[in-house]
């Protein structure tokens, strides 16, 4: 686990409402606190939706409102102070999730407001930002902008990519993700960092229904697919500052 910097001080960057139950759920459990940063929460997306499927305004309200819920839920449980942003995803707009056609569109969305929060944050904070693993352009969008604000954050506040979930499972979309980060932060050298997940895990998947075609009852689908550690557990890639 990394160490404590004291759990106010940590800043969750989550391009959609569950992306942070699904791929941190374990550390937030064990450390309660922090700021939740949901982004891209204008949406019509409930599991078992096609990915292309254009939603209407009525749609677009009504789930808003079921996936404001479970987030309140999630957040009130694990004490985080929710923000969101509310930019629209790629569906919302008539494009597919893996259509990096939109990236442009989506870094356009989240340049001003997200620019100016991490530029506020108090010196130690500590962020944490999707690593971009399943190609997802909503996660990318996110970590376009972080990568570019680093020069301006480094030596103020420490910025760690945590592989996403439920897409690092899979061994394939995690070599190509954790390949493209690399390549996004090429000249500088990043560490892994995991930590064993918990029961406590599945509690905070199982905070969104709406985004699971059943309740989890296993851990497998939100664990990466790595050699190392043995176990269920999460992972972030740390920035190593040399001297």
């Amino acid at each position: 686990m990394l160490p404590d910097i004291g759990a106010d001080n940590n800043i969750y960057l989550s391009p959609h409402y569950d992306d942070i139950a699904f791929s941190l759920g374990a550390r937030v459990a064990a450390m309660p606190g922090g700021r939740l940063v949901n982004l891209f929460t204008r949406s019509g997306y409930v599991a078992g939706t096609p990915a292309e499927h254009w939603p209407d305004a009525e749609t677009i309200a009504r789930v808003m409102v079921l996936r404001r819920h479970e987030d309140m839920a999630f957040s009130e449980r694990h004490r985080l102070e929710r923000l969101d942003l509310g930019f629209d995803e790629p569906p919302v707009r008539r494009r597919s999730p893996w259509d990096l056609g939109g990236l442009a569109d989506d870094i356009a969305q989240a340049r001003v407001p997200l620019t100016e929060l991490l530029l506020a944050l108090p010196a130690g904070a500590r962020i944490f930002c999707p690593a971009g693993i399943g190609g997802h352009v909503n996660h990318l969008a996110v970590r376009a902008l972080v990568v570019e604000l680093l020069p301006t954050l480094a030596g103020r506040v420490e910025v760690l990519f945590y592989e996403d979930l439920p897409y690092a499972a899979s061994s394939r979309a995690r070599r190509a993700g954790i390949a493209d980060l690399h390549a996004a932060l090429v000249g500088r050298r990043l560490r892994r960092q995991a930590w064993a997940s918990s029961i406590a895990k599945l509690e905070a998947v199982n905070c969104y229904p709406s985004q699971l075609a059943s309740p989890a009852t296993s851990l497998r689908r939100f664990s990466p697919r790595a050699v190392w550690p043995i176990g269920r557990h999460e992972a972030v890639w740390r920035l190593v500052t040399t001297s």
